[in-house]
């Protein structure tokens, strides 16, 4: 035999027996972070249908879903919300907004705006259950209408503010006895 092949047959032999060593596919890892989103998205719109109307329109800078939990958070957001003739119903604008569609609720926390017809809440945190129309705000809010000012706490209403409940009011303005009940 030549040298050559000599040669050649000692890598392969060498070879072969380095591909006989027991090799394991499985390899240990940690398993992943479950405060990781399933998605990040930046820049985004997103429009929620029920059947051919459209429930809300959000826009947001940043959102991230976690499908498993069915939740979405939102960073810079403007959430428009519909009627059923699909006229505007309201604008909740916030710094974050949580949507939990397992329970229905939205949360908008930090700098939180809310504008209807009816008026405009500022806060800095609004808490929207869709399931039952209910809007609490459970700190310090400013609530106008026209050029009239009330200050509060834990307020409740819905969302086209067509009703307020709150405590520890005072207000600025001039007061209509026939709108004293609102």
């Amino acid at each position: 035999m030549k040298t050559s092949a000599k040669l050649a047959l000692i890598v392969v032999l060498l070879l072969s027996l380095a591909a006989c060593q027991k090799v394991s596919l499985q390899t240990k890892s940690d398993p992943l972070d479950r405060s990781l989103p399933d998605e990040t998205s930046h820049k985004v719109k997103v429009t929620q249908y029920v059947d051919n109307r459209i429930e809300y329109h959000l826009e947001a800078n940043k959102i991230e879903r976690f499908h498993d939990r069915r939740m979405m958070y939102g960073y810079g957001v403007v959430l428009t919300t519909y009627d059923k003739d699909n006229r505007i119903n309201s604008t909740i604008m916030a710094d974050t907004t949580i949507v939990d569609d397992a329970r229905n609720v939205i949360f908008a926390n930090g700098n939180a705006r809310m504008t209807s017809s009816n008026g405009t809440l500022s806060t800095s945190k609004i808490v929207w259950d869709r399931a039952v129309d209910e809007i609490t705000a459970p700190l310090k809010v400013k609530l106008v209408r026209g050029s009239d000012v009330l200050y509060g706490e834990r307020l409740r209403t819905n969302s086209t503010i067509s009703f307020v409940e709150m405590d520890a009011v005072s207000a600025q303005g001039i007061v209509n006895p026939k709108e004293l009940n609102w």
